[in-house]
């Protein structure tokens, strides 16, 4: 699968980059992954572009170019629905609904107007009511103290379990047991939080990711490309989503295959090839809505993280 993910991605990026309405050049590549995970695997890039750009138009008639998401991001959101087969509809009224229960959450400002938020509960086809109640009750469930605050991660995986149909009770109460696993062990120390928050959503075990960390790691070493162009943070990441020791060869292989009009450079390359690599695994049960949960919220951090040059982690901006 991993050449013909390589093929198709190259494909939908040629096709991206046709016509007058387009992302610009860092949006693109990370535009063109997200459609790798359409759910409609018969459909051509072409039609895939084509939605993509209507609902890119769609979501800047409806907000104006001022309310979120803006600017590149807007590009991913609309490929993202369009791989999802999300309605914008759907989309416009769960960020209203959002917005309009905030003030009685008691639980602070919601990242980019309700965006996030709205574009992960979308995932789910529960009323509005039932998934906006349950976000806010989970948010104020995990919300961390206010000294390592970052609404953009609080909503972005309180939306994740609310549309998987988590209790409040169950998250913290994983949350509580992996972050002891995490906390006792050398590698994962200093990443605990981020492995908890991606390990709960993904139904995880924290043993087996621990257990993999040290393969893993020597793995990356041995590959020329990825050298330099991974970090801790990131090996964290893989370990915990349960990739193997073939998987980040299969990345190294994929990095160094990719054309230069179609890849970034360092780790936001490594992080493009390890979308491709992924894009046929949605996640462990592959039909649960919180494994499109998370490759949700890990593509829009990523998203997030490259347009503000930086190379903060995956799953440490999106946990």
């Amino acid at each position: 699968m991993t050449e013909a993910a390589l093929n198709r991605y190259i494909a939908l990026h040629e096709a991206l980059g046709r016509g007058r309405s387009k992302p610009d050049s860092t949006a693109l590549p990370f535009t063109a992954s997200a459609l790798l995970r359409t759910a409609d695997e018969t459909a051509e890039p072409r039609q895939l572009v084509s939605r993509t750009r209507e609902i890119h138009d769609a979501i800047k008639d409806r907000l104006g170019g001022h309310r979120a998401p803006t600017g590149s991001l807007r590009w991913v959101y609309a490929a993202m629905m369009t791989a999802r087969g999300i309605d914008p509809e759907r989309f416009f009224a769960l960020r209203e609904a959002v917005r309009a229960a905030r003030k009685a959450s008691g639980t602070g400002s919601v990242h980019g107007g309700g965006a996030r938020a709205a574009l992960v509960l979308a995932l789910s086809d529960e009323p509005t009511e039932t998934l906006v109640a349950r976000f806010y009750a989970i948010k104020q469930a995990i919300r961390p103290p206010w000294w390592r605050s970052d609404v953009s991660i609080t909503d972005t995986f309180a939306a994740a379990h609310a549309a998987e149909g988590a209790s409040p009770g169950d998250v913290t109460a994983r949350r509580e047991q992996a972050a002891q696993v995490f906390a006792a062990d050398h590698h994962f120390k200093h990443y605990k939080r981020e492995a908890t928050r991606l390990a709960v959503l993904l139904h995880a075990s924290p043993h087996q990711a621990v257990a993999a960390f040290d393969s893993l790691r020597e793995a990356a070493r041995s590959q020329k490309r990825l050298r330099g162009e991974h970090d801790k943070s990131m090996l964290v990441a893989w370990a915990v989503e349960g990739l193997t020791v073939a998987d980040v060869h299969a990345m190294a292989d994929i990095s160094e295959r990719l054309p230069k009009k179609c890849r970034g450079a360092g780790a936001p390359r490594t992080r493009l090839a390890h979308q491709i690599l992924t894009a046929d695994r949605p996640g462990v049960p592959a039909t649960d809505v919180s494994a499109m949960a998370a490759v949700i919220a890990a593509q829009t951090a990523v998203m997030v993280a490259i347009m503000s040059s930086t190379v903060v982690a995956t799953t440490a901006t999106a946990s």
